[in-house]
This record gives C-alpha cells, structure tokens and sequence, in this order.
C-alpha cells in the first residue's frame, strides 16, 4: 500500500466514523425532543403518580409465538414509567399472529418477567392500528388521574397526538413516559428518526 493510498484510508475512515458518530448524536437529540413533544407543561415530570394509567402499545408478534424483542421494549417502558404495584397498565393490541393478541403475550410477558401485577393489567385485543389503540382504550383511560403512553419514543408521540385528536380532554393528563434513554437501542433510534422524518413528509397530518 502506498503512502498516498494509506492516507486516502484513513482520511475515509476518519470521515466514516466522524458520520455515524453525528448520525448517533443526532438521532439521540431529536429522540430526547419527541419524548417530550405532545405533552403539557405539567407532565412533563416523568415520576410516578396516583392515578396513573399507562397505554402499553402492541407490536406486530412472531411468527413463533413468541414475545419478540420490541414488545419486550415496549413491556420494560411500562414497567418503569410507573409503579407496578399501584399503576393500571392496559395493553392494547389484537391477534395479528397466532392464537394470542398482542396486548395478551405482552401483558403475560410482563407479569411473568417485568414485575406488573397480573390484578393492575386490563387488555384491550381489538385494536389493529396505533389510532384504534386510542380510539378503543379510551373506555379504560376515562377515570385515569394521569395517563402515559408506552412504546418507542415516535410511536408514543404519535399516539399522544391520536388521544388529544379523539379525546382532548384526556390531553390534558398525559404525562411524560421513560421511553428514551441515552444510548438505549443505539442503534435502532437513527432509523426510527428517520422512519418517522419521511412519515411525517408523506402524511403530513398523520
């Protein structure tokens, strides 16, 4: 390898590295934002509270069967957003494979593995979009004292944006979920920025 070839390597490698790194940091950032977008000023405290009812939402299963790794993602964010032991959890999510609903396997996920008590989870297995997740666990959100959503930073966003649309007056109580954490799925959160970029420029009321 020549001298001038050697440099030509480094200066690619270099300038490689320098992309992702700022790919990752910038992915971090606009993740932390959204976490916070969509939700009044007084949830924005992200502890626990009486009252609090959090929207876990589904993921489509396995063909196995078997609790996949974003549902157990989204089953750890709701274990952590609020107090398992006095928080109501509803799983929101129908059969899309196999015999189980999506709100079903991950609720036994949860209670088997992630610490929720089997009396604190409702299940609501109609649902097949993220708007029929609102729309149909809105009956369980009505008597919430504050209400969190559960899932991937842009997909909670996107459903906090669905609850305020059908039911506004249920806006007012969202709060901040533990969705993001820097460095969590580090990998993962650039294409689910970039996902929800071109999302956001395909349908723009979406």
């Amino acid at each position: 390898m020549t001298p001038r070839v050697a440099r030509a390597l480094r200066i690619a490698v270099v300038a490689g590295a320098t992309a992702v790194l700022g790919g990752i940091l910038w992915s971090e950032r606009v993740t932390w934002r959204a976490s916070l977008d969509a939700i009044p000023p007084a949830g924005l405290d992200p502890r626990a509270r009486p009252g609090d009812v959090v929207l876990v939402l589904g993921f489509r299963s396995s063909a196995h069967g078997r609790v996949n790794l974003i549902q157990r993602w989204r089953v750890r964010i709701a274990a952590r957003t609020a107090d398992p032991e006095t928080a109501t959890f509803v799983f929101s999510g129908g059969a899309t494979r196999g015999a189980l609903s999506e709100a079903a396997l991950m609720a036994r996920f949860a209670v088997e593995r992630a610490g929720i008590p089997e009396r604190n989870v409702v299940l609501e297995e109609e649902s097949r979009t993220t708007w029929e997740n609102i729309a149909f666990s809105l009956p369980f959100l009505r008597d919430a004292g504050s209400i969190a959503v559960a899932s991937n930073t842009f997909h909670a966003r996107r459903a906090r944006r669905y609850l305020a649309t059908q039911a506004p007056e249920l806006a007012a109580r969202l709060r901040r979920g533990a969705d993001y954490r820097f460095g969590e799925f580090l990998l993962v959160k650039p294409y689910l920025a970039i996902y929800e970029w071109r999302r956001s420029r395909l349908r723009p009321g979406g």
